[in-house]
Parts: structure tokens; sequence; C-alpha cells
């Protein structure tokens, strides 16, 4: 690149030099206000909780206006409501999320259109009508879907500097009914409504399904009469998921297990008995693996629910939606008793459930897992139960001269595997006699090391990993910024760019300072070699100026190159600067 190109592009970069300044001041502004828009303080609603008032527990009155709690993103003013005329329905739990003035009903702050408030009544399961329109309306807030994450910054800007109201984050999800000559009415079951030919879940149609005889699929739970499942329903024909047909006939032995772990009971798993099937939350499990049977329904030293097919471990990943394989099965003949929560024996050994999480130190949650344990050097037939720990957080059991604590707290409990050892008899006595024995005494246990992991081996882990959003935003910011540095070094690949350029009477630096020197006024110019930081050389300039002031060392390169330079060629590079300042007739010196 000659002195005429270098002279061209300074030029251009001193042409726009303040372009450039607003362009780093417009990003440092807006990175300013989004900050302040996610970290500072929307005001005291200290006036607001006392002089408030409640209509129920989602709705309140202050100061002529009507406003509405929506769960998860505070009160919103409910615009246009008449606070003189606003009501509310008389329950404060179904029900309370709905209200109506002289002119519109209201799901939280946002209008129900097309419902008639002067004959509004409620149907039950959270649907409503007007005699004419009907909607379903759910209790419980939920995040709005529909709202861009860019819109959502933006309007949050907005609202804290006072141009624009709060985003609608979050709202109660309604979906309006189809016109119907002969009226909805609620059936049993959450969320469920008929007309004379339709049924529907939460507002969407459950197709095919028999209106007079749907109803909720029982949860079975050992010990105990059997629930009403939420999710899963039958007409007698058909089987359900939400609104979703499954691909299975009804019969007595369709049923929703029942699961205790926190972890895994976030998921709902529908066992077809007759058949060996499994569908959880509405995905079959491979049917050429039936039949499946359940480990455990206590899980509370689990994150997954495992199921046992005679050639492997099955579990369903949530994140993936899939049913995955965790290793092989090795129970034998697939025959095991659970002989405490999350505790089995088959054959004469023992095998056990632990949990586990991985955290990042800057990522947080990476995965969860489930392990399956086998007891090391102990046999089932030689294992012996002495006692309970306060007949409800566990029990203790004996084989030989060793002793065994069952636990029944769970990870949820920072207990996560269901078997330690107890290191002696006074301990295990201790655990199995002491009345009033606290959780807190069995975590204090632990920690002192009067219980300990159980000797085991890992035969398997189900295993559920997590993306994190805010890592992958860094991760497209990190290679954002990676590929726009290579795409710039490729498109100046081997060109030179100078550390300064002679223009008229100035010696300007060439970089987005664009600090000008007069030449009359400089002293002379230091030049310095050194060792770049990991390879190769680089070159250091400053100017001394006939006042005595000195500028900041400007780093430079003989050219754009991500390769080592050489000191020889730094070397020319720098003499070659050097007989250019004396053409203009400026001193210059290269120092050690």
């Amino acid at each position: 690149m000659g002195n005429i190109d270098r002279i061209i592009l300074f030029n251009m970069l001193y042409k726009y030099r303040y372009t450039f300044y607003a362009a780093f001041g417009l990003l440092f502004l807006v990175l300013f206000t989004l900050m302040f828009a996610v970290f500072s303080d929307t005001g005291s609603t200290y006036d607001f909780e006392q002089k408030a008032t409640r209509l129920n527990g989602v709705f309140a009155t202050y100061e002529g206006k009507v406003y509405a709690m929506v769960p998860s993103n505070g009160y919103y003013e409910v615009k246009g409501a008449n606070a003189a005329s606003f009501k509310v329905f008389p329950d404060n739990f179904q029900d309370a999320h709905i209200g109506y003035d002289d002119r519109h009903v209201y799901a939280g702050n946002l209008i129900l259109k097309g419902l008639n408030p002067a004959t509004l009544e409620p149907l039950g399961n959270n649907y409503y009508t007007d005699g004419t329109a009907a909607y379903y309306c759910s209790r419980n807030s939920e995040r709005n879907t529909s709202l861009w994450a860019l819109t959502e910054i933006a309007q949050l800007v907005g609202e804290r500097i006072g141009i624009a109201a709060k985003p609608q984050s979050y709202w109660y999800p309604a979906v309006a009914l189809p016109p119907s000559k002969t009226g909805y009415q609620a059936k049993e079951g959450y969320g469920i409504a008929v007309n004379s030919q339709q049924v529907f879940y939460k507002g969407l149609p459950l197709p095919a399904a028999d209106p007079q005889n749907i109803k909720p699929v029982a949860v079975r739970r050992q010990g105990r009469a059997d629930d009403e499942s939420t999710v899963h329903y039958s007409d007698g024909k058909q089987v359900y998921y939400q609104d979703q047909l499954l691909p299975l006939a009804a019969h007595p032995d369709v049923y929703e297990l029942h699961i205790e772990g926190d972890i895994p009971s976030r998921n709902t798993y529908l066992a077809d008995a007759k058949n060996g099937m499994v569908y959880a939350d509405g995905h079959a499990f491979d049917a050429k693996k039936a039949p499946y049977r359940l480990l455990s329904a206590a899980l509370k030293h689990a994150n997954q629910v495992l199921f046992a097919a005679k050639d492997g471990i099955y579990f369903y990943n949530a994140e993936t939606e899939k049913v995955e394989r965790a290793g092989k099965n090795p129970f034998v003949q697939n025959n095991f008793e659970e002989i405490a929560p999350d505790v089995f024996r088959s054959g004469d050994k023992i095998f056990y459930l632990s949990a586990g999480e991985v955290w990042g130190h800057k990522s947080g949650l990476q995965s969860r897992n489930t392990h399956l344990m086998s007891l090391n050097a102990v046999t089932a037939s030689g294992m012996r139960h002495i006692g309970d720990a306060n007949n409800r957080y566990g029990n203790i059991w004996q084989s030989g001269s060793r002793y065994f604590y069952f636990d029944d707290l769970g990870s949820s409990q920072l207990m996560p595997q269901a078997i330690y050892e107890v290191k002696d008899a006074a301990t295990a006595q201790e655990l199995a006699t002491t009345e009033n024995l606290s959780t807190d005494n069995i975590r204090n246990l632990l920690s002192a090391g009067r219980l300990v992991p159980a000797a085991s081996e890992k035969l398997l882990s189900a295993t559920t990993d997590y993306d994190n959003p805010d890592r992958k935003a860094v991760f497209w910011i990190i290679g954002g910024g990676i590929a726009l540095t290579l795409l710039m070094v490729f498109l100046l690949r081997n060109k030179k760019i100078a550390p300064f350029i002679l223009k008229d009477e100035w010696l300007i630096i060439n970089n987005l300072s664009f600090k000008k020197y007069r030449i009359a006024e400089i002293e002379k110019v230091v030049f310095k070699i050194e060792r770049a930081p990991k390879s190769g050389y680089k070159g250091k300039m400053q100017v001394w100026q006939t006042n005595g002031k000195a500028s900041w060392f400007v780093t430079f390169m003989t050219k754009v190159t991500l390769m080592p330079e050489s000191e020889v060629t730094v070397r020319a590079y720098v003499e070659e600067l050097q007989a250019e300042l004396q053409i203009h007739g400026i001193k210059s010196e290269l120092v050690r």
C-alpha cells in the first residue's frame, strides 16, 4: 500500500471522524439506557399499596382508575375502565381475574372483545359467556409469547423514561369459542367445557370427543384413592392429552402415574397397563420396546422418571421432547422390587437412585442427572431392617457389622442419594430410636461425616442438558465480534496503515483520536521496537514537542496481519517512516 493509498484511507477516516464519534456515543447511550431500564426502580408503590381500594385479589381502584395485578409482572392500569361502575365476581379465586364495567369485560387489564357485561356469567372451569359469545380465560398468567424480545426491550426503555406504557410481558391467556346455538356448559375436569357437539380443553377443541361422556382420567397413587388428572381425558373410547388425541383406545387400565419428586413431577405420564405403553406429555414411548415398567413413583432422589424395558432403561427428556435410553437394564429378567423409596432389590443385589446437577461458574445450570447405582459388597439377603428415622425421614438397615440409612427426604432437602452408610453403631442406634428427630439433625450427621455416601458402582445415568439463553447470547456476541474482526483483517490484509499522516503543516496520529501536532513545534519522534506479547515484534512511536511535552506511545504493525512479524521487518518499516519524517524536516530516533 503506497503513500497515496494511505492518504486516501486516512482522509476518509479523518473526514468522517465525527460520524465515528457519534456512532460510538450513540452505542454508549443505548447500552446505558438499557442498563438503566433493566436495573432502575420503576418508582415507589408505597402510596398505591396504602391508598388503593382492593376489589379482590386482582383488581384495585386508585385515584379514579382501575388496576389489575398480573402475576410475574405486577399491576397494570386497565385503560379506559370506569372505576365507578367496575365490578368483580364474588369468587376471589377461580374468577378473580375477570372484571367488568358498564361497557367492557376484562381479563386482567385486557378487554375480552364481544362480551356484553350486562349479561355476563361464569360457566365454571374459567369459561365465561354473555349468552351469545363465550370465552375461555385462564386464571393463571402466562408469558406473552407474541411479544418480540426487541419490542419488549424498547417498551421497557420507553416506560422507564416515561414515553411508553408498561410492556405486556405477561397476561391472562384467553381463547374465544366458536358460536354455538346450544350454548356451552362446564363439565367435570380442569379446563373442560362442552356444547352439544364438541368438547373444549382450555378453549381448544378435542377432535372427535363425545361431549356426553368426557371425563378426567384417573391418577393412581399407591395406598391412596385415585385423583383426577388435569391434562388427560377420555370419553370412554378415545384418550386425550390436553387437546391432543392419543393413539390408543380407552380401557380401565389407562391411568396417569402419580409422581412425588419435585423435578420429575413437572411432566405428566400416562400408562397403558394393558399394552405396557407409556406417554410422556403426549409423546409415546417406542411401542417396539414395550412393555415398560416404572422404577419408582417416589423419585425424591431423581431428576428424571425412569422406566425399565427388557433392553434398557428409558426416560423422557423434556428439553428435547424425546424418549431417550439411559443405559442397559441391570435387573435380571426385568424383575425388581422397591423395598424403600428409590431403593430396589433384584436378585441378591441392592440398587438405588441418586440425583445430581452440573452448574457452570458463569453459565448457570448446565444439566440435571439421575444415576442408577449398585451397592458394593452387600447382598440383599444379608440386609436386615432395624428401625425407622422418626418414622418418616428414612429407615435403618444392617448388613453384618455395617449400617445403612435409606433416605426419604430427597434431593430437595439436600439429601441427593437414596442410601448413605452409617459410620458407627451408635449413630445407627441414634437414628433408629431418637424421637423428634429433625431434618437438620440428619443433615448435620451428613456434614459431620457420620453419614457418608455408600460405596457403590454407577450403572447408568439419565441426563437432561439445558440451554442457557444468556450464555447463548454471549456466544453470539463474542462470535459476531470475532467474525467482524476477521472480516476486517481479510479486507485489509497485507495493507499498510501508517501510524501517522503528514498533512499540510500537521502530523496527525492515525487512530480514532486523530491527535494533531504542528510540525514546527515537534522536537523529535521517538521509535521503539518491542516483543509482542505472544510472538514476533511490534513498533511504538512517541512525539516530543519543543515545549517538553511528550505524547502517549502509539503501537503499530507494518501491515494488517494475524501473523507475527520479525524484528528485521519492523526495523525496516521504522526506517521507512523515519525517511518520510526527514523529508518534512522532522528529527527522529530509534531507541531500545
